[in-house]
């Protein structure tokens, strides 16, 4: 064989040994979810890691969510006048409202109810709506109690609370009050750790140096919360659940509420803490950093949703955590 014949011999073992060997290494098509979605098939919003995204139409008539002053305004006329419960209603029996929903949802509003027996929906340890459950959820150790365990007066150490997350004696201190009876704030808590909260404002422990104050669930689980410096530090699964009450009630309550039958005054959110009964609490950047750290649950927006059919309102910033920092992202940037 002649050179030339065994020059392109060689070439053409050494092309076929090539191609051999890349195709094992050929990419197949990416198939997978990761890949970006084209403009036509990405939704209309985005859900935070929760996957919680509110859908709803109670939202739109708002014209600007962009300015501060502007959407705070708006969202303040959006939640005010909501239906002011009793507190605490003689006689009840913590079921009539949910015999009468179970075929008309709408009933939540016009039944006489009491704040004891809208907690009992509104938190309860049972899914469905239209079969009467018989517990709650816990706001800071998330445990499950019993409404029987209910403090009406003369509460064991395993009895729950009726919490003012934003304390009463900070703004409304008489039942005949809106913000005293407002659901938005009012969360079932263990008796202890309610007293143990008293009406301190929030913030870490790292900041405030803290104590720490820890209780015991049913189920034998540890839960420890902080105290120190006019400061309170609640479980982490609380903390973004706080945030979002304290924000509700910012807005909701505002100057010029204090006549007619709110009789509120202006609620005001504050950068640090100080322990006064005054219409302000804190603190405000530290309350902003759990609202974007523990995002909204499912549990969150069951509960919103029961409550507009209760007392005819939302809460906006579980609906659209974006609100807040809208409003006061600015002051602590």
């Amino acid at each position: 064989m002649n050179r030339l014949a065994l020059l392109l011999l060689s070439t053409l073992l050494l092309t076929a040994c090539n191609t051999s060997s890349d195709s094992d290494n050929i990419a197949a098509p990416n198939n997978s979810n990761d890949s970006p979605a084209s403009e036509d098939t990405k939704p209309d919003e985005t859900p935070d890691e929760t996957g919680v995204t509110y859908r709803g139409d109670y939202y739109d008539n708002l014209t600007d969510s962009t300015n501060p002053t502007t959407l705070k305004a708006a969202l303040h006329i959006l939640i005010d006048g909501h239906r002011a419960l009793t507190y605490t209603q003689s006689g009840n029996n913590w079921r009539d409202c949910w015999e009468g929903s179970v075929n008309d949802s709408s009933y939540w509003q016009r039944c006489t109810i009491d704040v004891w027996e809208s907690l009992n929906y509104t938190d309860a340890g049972c899914d469905a709506e239209d079969v009467y459950c018989d517990s709650v959820v816990l706001l800071y150790s998330g445990d499950v109690r019993s409404v029987t365990l209910a403090n009406r007066g003369s509460g064991g150490d395993n009895a729950w609370d009726r919490e003012h997350v934003w304390p009463k004696s900070r703004g409304f201190p008489k039942k005949s009050q809106d913000g005293y009876t407002d659901l938005h704030h009012l969360r079932p808590a263990d008796r202890n750790i309610n007293s143990t909260h008293s009406n301190y404002g929030f913030n870490d422990s790292a900041n405030n140096g803290g104590s720490p104050y820890s209780e015991t669930t049913l189920s034998g689980e540890g839960v420890t919360v902080y105290v120190g410096n006019n400061s309170f530090e609640p479980t982490d699964r609380a903390k973004g659940q706080v945030a979002r009450m304290l924000f509700y009630m910012a807005v909701r309550y505002e100057e010029g509420d204090n006549g007619g039958s709110e009789g509120m005054p202006d609620l005001q959110l504050i950068k640090g803490n100080r322990r006064v009964s005054e219409p302000v609490i804190g603190d405000l950047c530290t309350l902003l950093d759990w609202h974007k750290a523990y995002q909204v649950t499912e549990f969150e927006m069951r509960r919103n949703n029961r409550i507009e059919q209760i007392q005819g309102n939302r809460n906006p910033f579980i609906d659209h955590p974006e609100y807040a920092d809208v409003i006061w992202g600015d002051e602590c940037r």
